[in-house]
């Protein structure tokens, strides 16, 4: 197995490949696809192979842009102008809800048409060609996938990817397991973004229908995120830790991330995206209890190495020789250097190496650390070409 981690700025795409299976999660920016992913999936299809997965985690514009681009310029699904995909994942209103379809009355469709001519943030539109996305009508990632008719959710798109409903993949050497959302996870989003239109002046009854789902989901485009970066004062003198200074992440829209683990080739990888610890950790405690190791060969942090979204808790359930941390470190000024004293200064009989993909100031600090458990580990910087997973 291997994996990519693109230089997705202040986003995350990742491509991981075995011989037989290959799976997009995420794909940063239009720019990242333009630039750095499309050459992949072309070498990709050239080969007769196909995408057998794209997984979406949640609707943040760092996240998705770069597919919106993807599935444009794919075109429909028995088309494919660029690789054959057999499948996506994606969690849309259309996939969360069995809201009726329903007529807006004229004030609550201005609320609507308000949120859909504002359209993409200004992320997505600094790029190349944007006008091809900004002038079309159903440029969102929902209507894309519906219009091109790509299995959605293992099916039409009406049933969400969370641990009560669609919870894995099958490939030929292998499978994806589906950690989070959970369905309150889920149902949190939709709460979200019911206060937002009534925010927003929205009076009559929330349903669905086109409009709607486009509205939904530029919504989250735009949100800011939930978790404050707050400063703990801790007495003078005293290096920060995690433990003094970790509070869990209460974004909706990071809640509602779609974080897994890939198997291929006996090989295992933990995807968190940019989920909840929480979350994560009381489905890993359920796979512990059922004999299943918390050794991973690899270890994709959550949320750019953000200190609300890996937890103590967390890091001492799981270990993994390899870890990547996807951020240029401009945005939010992730990664958190606690973090990564906390992921390198834990007991281990093996080199942990941190894979960035990109040169921080972070990063750089981490380099000059010196454990106190005697824990050895390596930093790779601008990692951003193919690695190889082994077994160690």
């Amino acid at each position: 197995m291997r994996i990519k981690m693109y230089p997705a700025e202040n986003g995350d795409a990742f491509l991981i490949s075995s011989d037989k299976t290959n799976i997009l999660i995420d794909a940063g920016y239009a720019r990242t696809f333009n630039s750095y992913i499309r050459q992949d999936l072309e070498e990709i299809a050239s080969r007769g192979a196909c995408l057998n997965l794209v997984i979406v985690t949640h609707i943040d514009a760092d996240h998705i842009g770069g597919i919106i681009r993807f599935l444009l310029l794919n075109s429909h699904s028995e088309t494919n102008n660029i690789v054959p995909v057999e499948g996506i994942w994606h969690n849309s209103l259309r996939s969360l809800t069995s809201l009726d379809e329903i007529e807006l009355s004229p004030q609550d469709f201005e609320v609507i048409n308000a949120i859909n001519r504002r359209g993409h943030p200004k992320e997505l539109k600094a790029t190349s060609n944007y006008d091809e996305i900004s002038a079309r009508q159903g440029s969102t990632l929902a209507s894309l996938i519906h219009a091109g008719e790509y299995v959605w959710n293992n099916g039409d798109g009406s049933q969400s990817v969370c641990i009560n409903n669609v919870q894995n993949k099958l490939f030929q050497d292998g499978f994806v397991k589906v950690l989070t959302p959970s369905k309150e996870r889920l149902d949190g989003l939709i709460k979200s973004w019911k206060r937002d239109l009534r925010r927003y002046g929205f009076v009559g009854s929330i349903g669905s229908n086109q409009a709607i789902d486009d509205a939904f989901e530029l919504n989250f485009e735009h949100s800011s995120e939930g978790q404050a970066r707050g400063k703990n004062l801790i007495s003078a003198g005293r290096r920060k830790n995690l433990e003094d200074i970790y509070k869990p992440d209460s974004s909706p829209t990071n809640g509602s991330s779609i974080a897994t683990v890939i198997e291929l080739d006996g090989l295992r990888v933990l995807m968190l995206a940019d989920a909840w610890a929480e979350e994560v950790l009381k489905e890993l405690l359920k796979m512990k209890s059922q004999g299943e190791s918390m050794m991973f060969d690899a270890i994709k942090i959550s949320h750019h190495g953000s200190n609300y979204n890996t937890s103590p808790e967390l890091l001492s359930t799981v270990d993994a020789p390899m870890y990547f941390i996807s951020s240029n470190g401009r945005k939010h000024n992730h990664p958190d250097i606690e973090l990564l004293r906390a992921i390198v200064d834990r007991e281990a009989s093996f080199t942990r190496t941190l894979y960035f993909n990109y040169s921080t100031p972070e990063s750089r600090e981490i380099r000059d650390f010196e454990t106190t458990t005697g824990a050895t580990f390596i930093v790779e910087e601008d990692a951003t070409k193919w690695i190889e997973i082994t077994k160690e």
